[in-house]
């Protein structure tokens, strides 16, 4: 009898077992991370930011929300609000106690969701998928696991959901990554990776399914309006050419992000990996198949 393709949970939580025997933060995994001690290291720029690193995030923010105005609003564009100064900046950061058990866990905590998620894989040699399940699921699982491991409750899915998103400007995050290759790799799993890409997803069939289940027991004819009809056709047709101009929008874009990442470096996952597979994961380069 063939097993099935994918991992359940508990099997999923035995190969957390394999990986992290002594936890996200045991003496292994610091000895590996900070040889020299957490705060000599550059990791540790992740949760103790500096002013300039904070000004440059905020500063990133400000301009993302002024992106955020639709290129078709005619409206009068109201006056910007004034990006956060360096000084403003400065002023707000003040030291913070290091606490190196803690955030050496998160951190890696947050690129094992980068690895485990976002689209990617992990497969054994069988090629069965250590599946943690969606975005916010594989945050969950991640979470999971670390409290059963100690015994209560510490962690949400929240803590971990979308990894390293926020923080992966703030340093160079291949080193994390590179110590769960290594362990991946002892244990002979493999990665493959996947490449961003916007999706869009209709849900008006669902809902008019959903009304029709409700009206099931009313005759058609029933308060059957022509002039309202056509005037629902005429409005369903142009939701359809919205909707078909919008893909078409989303794999154009798609196209050229993929263009772009084929010139550029690749992305710290796929350097990490490479590094000590000694090959490009399966997935890499990116191909548009749009």
């Amino acid at each position: 009898m063939s097993k099935p393709n994918r991992y359940n949970e508990e099997e999923c939580m035995a190969v957390f077992d394999q990986i992290f025997p002594h936890g996200f933060s045991g003496p292994d995994v610091i000895e590996e991370l900070a040889p020299d001690g957490w705060r000599q290291s550059p990791l540790a720029a992740v949760f103790h930011p500096s002013a300039e690193q904070v000004y440059s995030e905020s500063l990133r923010m400000h301009e993302n929300l002024q992106l955020l105005r639709r290129a078709d609003d005619n409206r009068p564009a109201p006056p910007p609000p004034q990006p956060p100064s360096r000084d403003e900046m400065a002023a707000d950061v003040r030291p913070e106690t290091v606490d190196t058990d803690r955030e050496i866990r998160e951190l890696v905590a947050m690129c094992t969701w980068d690895l485990f998620s976002d689209g990617h894989e992990v497969v054994d040699a069988d090629g069965r998928v250590v599946d943690l399940g969606s975005f916010r699921a594989s945050g969950g699982f991640i979470a999971d696991w670390w409290n059963r491991r100690i015994g209560h409750a510490e962690y949400d899915y929240i803590d971990f959901y979308l990894g390293t998103i926020w923080v992966s400007q703030r340093a160079d995050l291949t080193p994390v990554y590179q110590l769960i290759f290594r362990r991946l790799q002892a244990l002979h799993f493999d990665w493959t990776y996947c490449f961003p890409r916007l999706h869009l997803v209709d849900l008006r069939p669902l809902k008019d399914a959903l009304n029709a289940g409700k009206n099931a027991q009313r005759p058609e004819w029933e308060n059957y309006d022509p002039s309202q009809a056509f005037a629902d056709e005429q409005q369903e047709n142009e939701r359809q050419q919205q909707l078909a101009e919008l893909r078409t929008s989303l794999d154009e874009a798609h196209r050229e992000a993929v263009d772009e990442a084929r010139q550029a470096p690749p992305p710290n996952t796929v350097a990490a990996y490479r590094s000590v597979y000694g090959r490009f994961p399966q997935g890499w380069p990116p191909e548009c198949d749009a």
